[in-house]
């Protein structure tokens, strides 16, 4: 009801809000107003759904204190003010503000944001939006990582979502390779919308629902695709990618990311986000030696402990032997998956995932028991093996 909407102001100087308070108690609300940043924050986790006017400007930047806010409480309107030589709508929707006003705003102005920001809370309640869903209990964010491109990980991204799906849990990937990402491609899929449409039309309105970017493949999969072309890549943000994984967490148990290969504020968002990396290598002496570089860099981010090294297209003709490999990389290996080339192309060029065509096959049990020993089933709960090798 609109008469329960909660209506807060914060400034981190002495400023008052007394039009804006005034014109809002006109229409029966009241405006309670923070000069502490961690009162407000506590008042925000107990009312998230609420409309909040941001003025920042000495302790703080508005816009970077926006985007904090809009990062943690999905749920508030930001409305951000800001003098005249500050105004820059292109950057407030960015950080996640849902209106902007500026000092010298007439009461027509105010009124009319009021009035927006009326309308959008009502209708997003009677819409049960996804913004005030609450993410689902245990969810898993898996990031699927490696140090160059031809290791196999959008394979291996695919394949075990296929293998969760089958042990019941729901999936969704996304696809952070935002310039040239082709899971989509692997599940034969030509989505229509992507997270490029979702920052255009609803994160830059302030609205987070995203299951209608979301594409679903006849397998159960889910999949957020990237942008429809290279050049859109360069809105998306490593917030957007956080946002994006708050949302998904909502509706499914495993969040899969398949992380673009080049280095970048949006790959290191996306293994920071990830509950377990799976970063997958070959025994080739090339990749080897880019995967031990990646190994340490992962270290000094302190990621060292989530990291599960995965030896795909493993065969008895590997260039190198495992304990040799467990000892160049300093990490034991997690898995090996078994080199499937002529299968692993023909499913590719098919749209259908290998694990789909053949359960019996090697790489399907090996992908399966992967899966297992990501996310053990029940009985598997405890003493569950650290790592396990399947050869052709």
């Amino acid at each position: 009801m609109m008469t329960d909407l909660n209506w807060y102001f914060y400034s981190d100087t002495n400023s008052k809000a007394e039009e804006l308070e005034e014109l809002l108690m006109k229409k029966n609300h009241m405006l309670k107003s923070f000069q502490l940043l961690e009162d407000l924050f506590h008042q925000l986790e107990c009312r998230p759904h609420s409309i909040l006017f941001l003025k920042a400007y000495t302790t703080y930047n508005v816009y970077d204190l926006c985007q904090e806010i809009s990062m943690k409480f999905p749920s508030v309107y930001p409305i951000i003010l800001v003098p005249e030589n500050m105004e820059n709508t292109k950057k407030a929707m960015r950080v996640g503000a849902s209106n902007l006003l500026t000092y010298s705003a007439d009461p027509d102005e105010i009124n009319d944001v009021i009035l927006q920001a009326q309308t959008y809370m009502k209708e997003r309640a009677s819409k049960g939006s996804g913004a005030t869903q609450l993410q689902k209990q245990n969810s898993r964010v898996i990031a699927v990582c490696g140090s160059k491109g031809g290791v196999g990980k959008t394979s291996l991204a695919v394949n075990l979502a296929n293998a969760f799906v089958k042990s019941g849990q729901s999936v969704v990937i996304l696809d952070a390779n935002f310039q040239f990402g082709d899971v989509a491609m692997y599940l034969d899929l030509k989505p229509n919308r992507t997270i490029y449409e979702w920052v255009k039309e609803a994160v830059e309105r302030g609205r987070y629902g995203i299951e209608n970017y979301v594409s679903h493949h006849s397998s159960e999969i889910a999949i957020l695709p990237p942008p429809p072309r290279p050049e859109f890549f360069e809105i998306m943000r490593e917030e957007h990618v956080e946002l994006a994984v708050a949302e998904l967490r909502k509706s499914y148990d495993v969040i899969l990311i398949d992380t673009p290969t080049s280095l970048s504020e949006i790959h290191l968002k996306c293994l920071d986000l990830a509950d377990d990396l799976l970063l997958v290598t070959t025994s080739d002496l090339p990749v080897l030696r880019n995967t031990k570089l990646y190994v340490d860099m992962l270290e000094s981010l302190h990621f060292n402990e989530k990291v599960h090294v995965v030896l795909n297209k493993d065969s008895k003709h590997r260039a190198i032997e495992v304990k040799r490999l467990e000892g160049i990389l300093q990490n034991p290996v997690f898995a090996s998956i078994p080199d499937v080339g002529k299968q692993m192309a023909s499913s590719i060029n098919e749209g259908l995932p290998l694990v789909l065509r053949n359960e019996r096959r090697s790489f399907s049990k090996s992908i399966l028991q992967l899966s297992h020993l990501i996310l053990p089933r029940p009985k598997e709960a405890e003493g569950k093996p650290k790592r396990f090798a399947l050869s052709r």
